[in-house]
């Protein structure tokens, strides 16, 4: 597995692997369904969300597109191409969405910059570039937004980077590390009911309760292992309704939930 998104209308929980599946359960782990991408001779999808009106994102990394279905599998809409042009793609990872239903999309491959787009794949407007300096990224693998702020799970910089959602650069959060609020490429981030940042380390095989406000490391768990409770390079972590934190342990080939 490399990515989950939960619909928090009934908590039930998508999975995408490296079949180029993606997996649909209940709460309880029971499977519901599956579908495959149309195609994955080039890679398989690393990034997964469910959108405000329950349609499921898939970021087609390999394939420079972003894929909308519908929760039973239909595909619905798609848009983006390989390039590096407005709209254009090369790496994409993750989907985010603010409060005006906008969609945030982040990639890498030296094209690591968000793009922001309609609900259609309109292109509206970018931000971000390749580096290491303040505003600047180097393999954005994840992204969610709480109001008008969007944070970044920066990788292969081992920090997490706030920005408005109009693009504005705010600060950054972390850095290299394997001490309380430090990182070791952060795959995955999310926000809990409380605002608080969950990050989900693939190079520290555990997962970090942040406060986006002050950095503070506020709960840690995970280390590396094949044990219930040890994570094996996990990829991304999501909290349900219940405030389970659902982590894809990518390396044990499952996925594990904690309460936190």
């Amino acid at each position: 597995p490399r990515a989950a998104a939960i619909d928090l209308a009934d908590d039930s929980i998508y999975v995408v692997d490296k079949l180029a599946r993606v997996q649909k359960f209940g709460p309880d782990g029971r499977h519901l369904l599956e579908w495959r991408m149309p195609d994955f001779a080039f890679g398989k999808p690393v990034g997964l969300s469910v959108g405000p009106d329950r349609e499921v994102y898939v970021a087609d990394t390999h394939y420079s597109r972003v894929m909308v279905y519908a929760p039973d599998g239909r595909l619905l809409r798609r848009w983006g191409r390989e390039g590096r042009g407005d709209g254009e793609f090369l790496l994409p990872t993750d989907i985010a969405f603010d409060a005006a239903g906008l969609v945030y999309v982040a990639e890498y491959g030296d094209n690591d910059r968000i793009q922001v787009f309609n609900r259609d794949g309109k292109y509206l407007r970018q931000f971000g570039a390749f580096g290491v300096g303040p505003g600047q990224f180097m393999r954005p693998q994840s992204i969610a937004i709480a109001g008008e702020t969007l944070y970044v799970a920066d990788a292969c910089n081992h920090r997490i980077a706030v920005f408005a959602t109009d693009g504005r650069f705010l600060r950054h959060i972390g850095s290299a590390g394997r001490g309380p609020g430090q990182f070791i490429y952060p795959y995955g981030l999310c926000l809990d009911s409380r605002g608080r940042l969950l990050v989900c380390e693939f190079g520290n095989n555990r997962v970090q309760v942040i406060d986006p406000q002050t950095g503070e490391s506020l709960a840690m768990w995970g280390r590396p292992g094949h044990a219930p409770g040890e994570l094996a390079y996990p990829w991304a972590v999501e909290v349900d309704s219940a405030g389970r934190a659902v982590v894809v342990d990518s390396g044990n080939d499952r996925i594990q939930a904690f309460r936190y």
